[in-house]
């Protein structure tokens, strides 16, 4: 997870709650985890290769993922480990065949990104889903929860994203 103020959060907060404990899961939020950006970049390496799938949770802001997720993706997936160049041919490694998620919220309505802003969202998120087809894995439908900041949700929605982490995620 790379939520720049989680305490601030009530989205990424509650899913961080829900998915700490869980079965099988290594959650990590790397905000917390690396206050100053230094990555544990062996760890983290060492973490990424006992998983089946890797799922990137963030809040969408300006159009992007904040910046400790770029972060990650620039040292984590480096040469030799995510993957090489041999012969003049880009070779995918460690990360091949794992399936890959993105979960995001979105402050805004999904009809916000319907035309005026130029953009779907998934287009936003384009970095990736490239990135997951070069490194050859296995790219699941990303979970884009919308309109985190102007709706009101009860305790029925907070259920309801209960429900969706557990078929998106665990």
């Amino acid at each position: 997870m790379a939520h720049p103020n989680i305490e601030g959060s009530t989205f990424n907060k509650y899913i961080k709650e829900e998915l700490e404990g869980a079965k099988n899961v290594i959650y990590k939020d790397l905000s917390s985890l690396y206050p100053n950006f230094k990555i544990d970049v062996k760890k983290e390496q060492e973490d990424l290769m006992k998983a089946s799938r890797i799922v990137f949770q963030f809040p969408m802001q300006w159009y992007s993922s904040p910046a400790i997720l770029k972060q990650y993706v620039d040292l984590v997936f480096d040469y030799d480990f995510a993957y090489k160049i041999e012969d003049g041919t880009f070779q995918a490694l460690h990360l091949k065949e794992k399936e890959f998620r993105l979960l995001v919220t979105i402050g805004s309505k999904e009809e916000s990104f319907s035309g005026k802003d130029r953009l779907s969202v998934k287009e936003c998120l384009n970095a990736y889903s490239y990135t997951a087809k070069m490194l050859g894995m296995k790219e699941l439908d990303p979970c884009l929860i919308y309109g985190t900041v102007y709706e009101k949700f009860g305790k029925k929605d907070f259920r309801q994203i209960t429900n969706l982490l557990k078929e998106y995620i665990v």
